[in-house]
């Protein structure tokens, strides 16, 4: 037993002094020291001056929608009464397409054109009556003008020759006994038959002298105060016929206004209860159902005209203040991603174009905030518009050919003033530039640069 322990003993112990040996020379040798990294110096980009094009762009996506597509609205609040139409149907201008309930406003209605129809009858009686009454003063006037122009042109000529014959016979009388008279004797005149025969023929010719005068005169005033009595009688039936013929009573007139007017108001009521289709198309959206409560103004259901596309977008106002009217557009359809379209911008929303400016509630219900963008029919050939399908536009705001140009990146730009450092072999040297359009990758430079040259990035 003894025997056996002491060889392992023995070998443990050696093992022990050949580590501590070993440790020992490793602690003697110099440790080998670890070396520095090199620093890398970071190496700026650089850029060439180039000749080329610069174009300014933007992009927007929209989709295609019809030409013609309205809003439709209560413009007063209230419970739906009935939905006449159900979604994609196809109506006609002037269909009613849902209304409110508006019994009472109905039946105010019906009372309203009751009362239109009663003061209609009344002035229509009363024109009658009028008529009637102008045509008899018309009668009167003419009889009236008649007799004036019978009295103006009376013949007086028979009446005076009875007088002067009246008068010339007692004239003659007078002469034919004065004759006598002188030819009786001188001393029997006094009493004789002859002086008394003279005494009546003067007396009977100074009678027919007054008769004559009175009859001359009599003729001459009498003749003129008829023709004034007749002309008087036309003034007076021609200023009846006038009166006549300014109408009936104007309050009867106002009856009818103000009648009509009511009954206008209250069917104005009504239609403002509707949903009217303003035109031919498609119930493209129905936000109602009988029974539902409504706001005024809120929209309620869409008809759009789906023989007319084009595309609609909304563009956010930065790019809208990029835009106008009439600027030509460039269209992808995601559906013909390889054949792009043509055409233009119709029609911008307010301010930036002619969209239409909201001035109250109503207004701001039927504003246009639609960016309308028309197709050009040449370059449908190969293309058909689908409603709704997605599309991108693009419009070039500037652009420019042959012209020199670096990348954005290129170009510094301190307190206001835009220069670029130009590498020159192992120098480089700040140049001073004067640029033109800006687009997302290219910048034009207009004066202080050389194709060519090569400019160092910040």
């Amino acid at each position: 037993m003894r025997r056996r322990t002491a060889p392992l003993y023995v070998a443990m112990v050696v093992a022990l002094l050949t580590v501590a040996c070993n440790q020992q020379q490793v602690n003697q040798e110099p440790a080998t020291p670890t070396p520095v990294p090199t620093p890398i110096i970071p190496t700026k980009p650089t850029y060439t001056v180039q000749m080329g094009e610069v174009v300014r762009q933007v992009q927007f996506t929209g989709r295609v929608g019809p030409v013609k597509e309205v809003e439709l609205f209560f413009k007063v609040a209230g419970r739906v009464r009935n939905v006449k139409v159900e979604r994609d149907a196809h109506v006609k201008k002037g269909d009613v397409l849902a209304d409110l309930e508006i019994a009472t406003l109905e039946r105010q209605v019906a009372q309203a054109e009751l009362d239109l129809e009663r003061v209609k009858v009344n002035l229509q009686r009363a024109q009658q009556t009028n008529d009637s009454a102008v045509a008899r003063a018309q009668i009167e006037l003419s009889m009236r003008q008649q007799d004036y122009e019978r009295v103006k042109n009376m013949d007086m000529t028979p009446q005076r020759v009875q007088a002067d014959n009246a008068l010339e016979v007692a004239r003659l009388n007078l002469a034919s006994a004065q004759a006598a008279y002188d030819a009786s004797p001188i001393q029997s005149r006094g009493g004789s038959p002859q002086s008394m025969a003279l005494q009546r023929a003067t007396l009977d010719y100074q009678t027919a002298k007054a008769v004559y005068d009175q009859a001359i005169a009599q003729i001459d005033s009498g003749h003129a105060y008829d023709i004034a009595t007749a002309a008087k009688q036309v003034a007076l039936a021609s200023n009846s016929l006038d009166s006549l013929k300014q109408g009936v009573d104007p309050l009867l007139v106002n009856d009818v206004q103000r009648a009509d007017l009511a009954m206008q108001t209250l069917k104005a009521q009504v239609t403002d209860a509707e949903l009217v289709a303003p035109f031919d198309g498609n119930v493209t959206s129905l936000r109602i159902s009988p029974g539902s409560p409504v706001e005024a103004y809120v929209p309620a259901a869409v008809v759009a005209d789906p023989s007319q596309l084009e595309v609609n977008a909304d563009p956010d106002n930065t790019t809208l203040t990029e835009l106008k009217e009439g600027m030509p557009v460039s269209i992808t359809l995601v559906s013909y991603p390889d054949k792009p379209l043509t055409g233009k911008i119709r029609q911008l929303p307010y301010p930036y174009g002619s969209g239409g400016a909201a001035t109250n509630d109503q207004a701001q219900a039927e504003a246009d905030k639609t960016t309308h963008i028309s197709v050009d029919a040449a370059s449908l050939k190969d293309t058909q518009l689908t409603l709704g399908d997605l599309a991108k536009a693009t419009v070039i705001l500037e652009q420019k050919a042959g012209v020199l140009w670096l990348p954005p990146q290129a170009v510094r730009t301190f307190e206001g003033r835009k220069f670029v450092v130009v590498q020159e072999g192992d120098g480089q040297r700040r140049v001073d530039v004067k640029v033109g359009i800006i687009s997302d990758d290219r910048v034009e430079i207009i004066d202080g640069l050389k194709a060519g040259q090569v400019v160092v990035a910040p």
